[in-house]
């Protein structure tokens, strides 16, 4: 199986189905464009590990789309630590009427990010060389949604994403099934004591979901943390 091919993108289909999630022949199409040129850069620069055809369609494409049941049309959302896109593009080729900022430290990445979303002729999406903290001022409760794989730790990424984060906005980070320690710094009280983070708490009330879900095809566990205000 090659990336890009019939058999890449029915995967694709198919495995969207399995999570209950439609995905359309002209967005399949997207998404085989982007990784064809993502497995091309990457033999150039080190975008990602992840390379097979089979790995590249269900742990990048299929596991940022699932997030995509919990974001409504027309949101400001932010992705933190994009790197080759994800989730940020394939959560762009789902809902095309959302308004999408790709943020990463790296200017290679935001280089591939910028190329991406011309060759897809993607509207109303950008990508831009900068450190989440260095956007507060710029972006300040600027995002609807914030979105993130990039981040080791949950409270790491909430303490740095919540000035940017609209009134009423949500956090999405990616997380496999190990979270033991990471979880330890989370109220489980939805909105009981606010959200502990390096040992202060938030006193804004955060309310957290978490999605457990297994990726199709490889049986890998997963999970959506969700953070509401």
């Amino acid at each position: 199986m090659d990336i890009g091919s019939i058999e890449w993108k029915k995967l694709i289909v198919d495995g969207a189905r399995q999570m209950g999630i439609t995905v359309h022949a002209d967005q399949v199409d997207q998404f085989a464009a982007h990784a064809l040129i993502l497995n091309e850069w990457n033999q150039k620069i080190n975008l990602t590990a992840i390379a097979s055809p089979m790995d590249m369609a269900v742990k990048h494409f299929l596991d940022s789309i699932l997030s995509s049941r919990f974001i409504e049309p027309d949101c400001r959302l932010l992705d933190v630590g994009s790197g080759a896109g994800f989730p940020g593009i394939p959560l762009k080729i789902m809902i095309p009427s959302l308004n999408v900022v790709l943020v990463d430290s790296t200017r290679k990445k935001v280089s591939f990010l910028n190329h991406v979303i011309r060759q897809l002729h993607l509207g109303r999406i950008t990508a831009i060389h900068s450190r989440i903290e260095d956007l507060q001022q710029e972006w300040k409760s600027g995002f609807d949604v914030i979105v993130c794989r990039a981040f080791s730790s949950l409270g790491d990424f909430a303490e740095k994403s919540m000035p940017l984060l609209a009134p009423d906005g949500l956090l999405v980070a990616f997380k496999g099934r190990e979270l033991t320690t990471d979880l330890d710094t989370v109220s489980t009280q939805s909105g009981r004591d606010g959200f502990p983070v390096a040992g202060k708490s938030f006193h804004t009330e955060l309310q957290m979901e978490c999605v457990r879900f297994k990726l199709p095809f490889l049986n890998l566990s997963r999970m959506l943390i969700l953070l509401r205000r």
